[in-house]
């Protein structure tokens, strides 16, 4: 398993219609770990073509009037209007896209579905797990299939054939997330 929280980027990349290059580290099976620094923002106003999960790790990360704060995880579906990203202090999230990750300028057509926004460590996780956005699901106990897992809390990521060995609460996605489609998740949501 790999700490995130000291993890380096990689590389800098340019968000589209953002102002100030973050940095990214690929960690595999589609997620990426993403640094924005002190004072990035994206003043344009446009949509990605495909839809976005993201747990934000630390820092605070606005997006379109919602705070997201450390254990918050994010389900914006693909066309979900975004505007006034910002994050004064700093931010490091992990993210997934369920398609390439193509930005459209512009206000768009808004998605027939809504956006997820769950603080992990609060949500109450069912029998089977909380399904979450795409394939993802929160569990309070190790999966039985292979999957993508991030564990809530101290920020462990890993591609295994079986969860963590201390437990604890875990978000996992099948190594082969959908690539089209809306997000599974409980009713009223």
């Amino acid at each position: 398993m790999i700490r995130l929280m000291g993890l380096p980027a990689d590389r800098s990349f340019l968000i589209p219609g953002s102002t100030t290059p973050v940095g990214l580290a690929e960690l595999g099976g589609g997620a990426m770990l993403v640094r924005f620094p002190p004072g990035w923002s994206r003043p344009e106003r446009g949509h990605y073509l495909a839809g976005e999960e993201f747990v934000l790790l630390d820092g605070e990360l606005r997006v379109s009037g919602r705070r997201y704060r450390p254990g918050d995880y994010a389900w914006l579906p693909a066309r979900t209007p975004r505007f006034s990203s910002a994050t004064p202090d700093g931010a490091l999230a992990v993210a997934w896209f369920d398609a390439p990750a193509r930005w459209a300028a512009g206000e768009g057509e808004p998605p027939a579905e809504g956006s997820l926004h769950v603080t992990l460590a609060e949500a109450a996780i069912p029998d089977g797990g909380l399904v979450l956005g795409r394939a993802t699901r929160l569990l309070d106990q190790p999966p039985e299939e292979p999957g993508e897992l991030l564990t809530v809390g101290d920020w462990r990521w890993a591609q295994h054939d079986s969860g963590p060995p201390d437990g604890g609460r875990i978000l996992v996605r099948p190594l082969s997330a959908p690539a089209a489609g809306g997000p599974r998740r409980t009713p009223g949501r």
